[in-house]
């Protein structure tokens, strides 16, 4: 489904809102494949953990914190992506009976409180970052991993899923307005 944008009501071509989505939309592309490299190399570090521990009696430092850490990415950096291509899971049992402005105005409040929270999530670990680093903020553990990457792996993720949001709610009320009033 990558790519097809199927859930994405059509923006304007050529508004800044159109230009905005297509570069949103290449950024969520790359962090996409990046989370899928980084995907790989849990699998990869994971296998060789278990491999060393069992053949050799080695354990890698830290092989569980890097693995947990390296999960935040995988999860946080397709998000936006996912949303874009309606990939995610969605239970409509009740709301496919309800009519389908009641269903629209639904999309919209819900993509608004998404893009309020997911955004304001994003804004305070942005503002924890530069805290991290100053004061050389690690996780426990042999290799002093610091802490700041991650908050920074996640606020991305996380400010591209606002952006994201509040152009599907943008998108979802061109489309509510540009509906002839037959098909209310």
């Amino acid at each position: 489904m990558s790519g097809t944008h199927d859930g994405m009501p059509p923006l304007p071509p050529g508004s800044k809102l159109g230009i905005l989505d297509h570069l949103l939309d290449r950024a969520e592309r790359v962090l996409s494949s990046i989370a899928s490299i980084i995907l790989l190399a849990m699998g990869v570090l994971i296998s060789v953990s278990v491999a060393a521990r069992e053949q050799i009696n080695v354990t890698i430092p830290d092989d569980i914190l890097m693995v947990g850490l390296a999960m935040v990415a995988v999860v946080a950096l397709p998000m936006a992506h996912v949303q874009r291509d309606k990939g995610q899971i969605a239970v409509t049992v009740i709301t496919d009976r309800l009519p389908q402005r009641v269903g629209e105005i639904g999309r919209v409040l819900g993509n608004l409180l998404g893009f309020l929270l997911f955004g304001a999530i994003a804004l305070l670990v942005i503002e924890s970052i530069p805290k991290a680093f100053a004061e050389n903020h690690y996780y426990d553990g042999q290799l002093s991993i610091p802490v700041w990457p991650t908050k920074l792996v996640f606020a991305i993720g996380m400010g591209l899923f606002s952006l994201r949001l509040g152009l599907c709610m943008v998108a979802d009320l061109v489309t509510m307005k540009n509906r002839p009033k037959a098909d209310h």
